[in-house]
């Protein structure tokens, strides 16, 4: 009995003595005054927390939430995930979304769809499937809706949803790609840019220098359709669903390695967006983003007390999560892909991804594989940190609500993860 009060006692003196440096830390750093900070460390291989300070209260996630995308999308597709289904009968091949994100994106080029689609002898008949959720997401702001960054959900994504507008120096004229959006777009080079006019939004691009501008389009069976048509070099039919009830039918796939680079490492929003889709897609014929958060859920019962989640990609203002939950969402996630996993689809802090020029003034690019994400006021960071002896731990360092700059906050967060470095066994 004796033995066992000790072990309590040093047990929590351990625990003190951490939340203490943790507290101490936040005190001595001007940058984290009035911020609601937490750090969370937890040991991958003993399966035990070695620091835990206010891991218990709720943070506004932005893109950490993408983890928990990712741990549904991997727990549903693993390593494959179906490009689209078809069925081949009587001369013709009836085909539909599977919801994959990536056929004729602009900027990760799959080309695989087209290239099965291009070959086939016989009729091609598009069944649509529905989407019955809003093409924007739930607390997404207003004001984002003509960045990039806010592409439309769809049932069968085409080039990343999104216009393609390039310049070149050497003439006056823009490129547009799809080419068929050409002439809803209109443009007028004053000294140094263009002025371009889209959907009723207003951008700038340099004519100084090539540049590209990528601008949302709103999504819908027919342009769909006529980009297959304009890429494939041959006409596409509409098929009915009740053309394909009760048959067997196949699935084209492709490796999923740039799908999951394309979320972890560039925190593609669309790209997150539709895999909640394609996961409600494996359970029910139409798209659906609650049916994909409530089928992860399903999967995860022991953390689904610690998550609100609204979307796939963080872009709401309503998600929730707590950081210790976040840390069990980091731990399935090792426990999945291992260390070769983790270093192959996470972005290095300092070298990959969004994380390229995290410090700029940083030349170390540390073992620190992670996922950070911001909002205005409020920034994370979390992944996996190794040791010197490279033992994998999982961390959680959250600062919501800060009033200094975004690049202050990164040095403080780099500053700790080097004495984690230089302190974890």
């Amino acid at each position: 009995m004796k033995s066992y009060v000790l072990l309590c006692s040093l047990l929590f003196s351990i625990t003190v003595s951490a939340q203490r440096k943790a507290e101490r830390w936040i005190d001595e750093n001007k940058a984290l005054q009035g911020a609601q900070v937490s750090v969370s460390v937890f040991d991958l291989k003993k399966q035990k927390f070695k620091l835990t300070y206010r891991s218990d209260k709720n943070i506004l996630p932005a893109s950490t939430i993408k983890l928990v995308t990712f741990l549904g999308a991997y727990q549903t597709f693993g390593d494959e995930f179906p490009l689209l289904h078809y069925l081949k009968e009587n001369n013709r091949i009836y085909f539909w979304s599977s919801g994959h994100p990536l056929i004729g994106h602009p900027k990760y080029k799959s080309a695989t769809a087209l290239n099965f689609l291009k070959k086939q002898k016989d009729s091609l008949f598009f069944i649509p499937r529905p989407i019955t959720s809003p093409t924007q997401g739930k607390g997404w702001a207003w004001d984002d809706e003509r960045f990039s960054f806010s592409a439309k959900k769809s049932s069968f994504p085409i080039h990343g949803n999104l216009i393609e507008i390039i310049s070149d120096p050497n003439t006056d004229v823009l490129k547009v790609n799809p080419s068929f959006f050409k002439d809803s777009i209109f443009y007028s080079k004053i000294n140094s840019a263009y002025d371009v006019k889209v959907n009723d939004f207003k951008y700038k691009i340099s004519a100084e220098k090539a540049d590209t501008l990528y601008v949302p389009f709103d999504p819908s069976t027919a342009t769909t359709l006529r980009f297959l048509e304009n890429e494939i070099k041959r006409p596409i039919y509409t098929g009915i669903k009740s053309d394909i009830n009760n048959q067997d039918y196949k699935s084209l796939f492709d490796i999923s390695d740039e799908v999951y680079k394309s979320l972890l490492h560039e925190s593609n929003n669309q790209v997150s967006e539709s895999l909640l889709l394609m996961i409600s897609g494996t359970l029910q014929w139409d798209f659906n983003t609650e049916t994909g958060i409530e089928h992860i859920k399903n999967k995860n019962r022991d953390l689904a007390t610690g998550i609100s989640q609204v979307d796939g990609s963080g872009l709401s203002r309503y998600n929730l999560i707590t950081p210790k939950v976040l840390v069990e969402v980091l731990n399935k996630i090792y426990s999945r892909l291992g260390d070769a996993g983790i270093k192959k689809y996470f972005a290095q802090l300092n070298k990959d991804g969004t994380l390229k020029k995290y410090v700029e003034k940083e030349k170390q690019a540390f073992k620190v594989y992670a996922k950070s994400g911001s909002l205005r006021n409020n920034h994370i960071l979390a992944g996996f940190i190794y040791s010197k002896s490279n033992r994998p731990y999982a961390f959680v360092i959250s600062v919501n609500n800060y009033r200094s700059g975004k690049q202050a906050i990164q040095n403080t967060i780099t500053n700790k993860l080097k004495g984690l470095y230089d302190k974890l066994r």
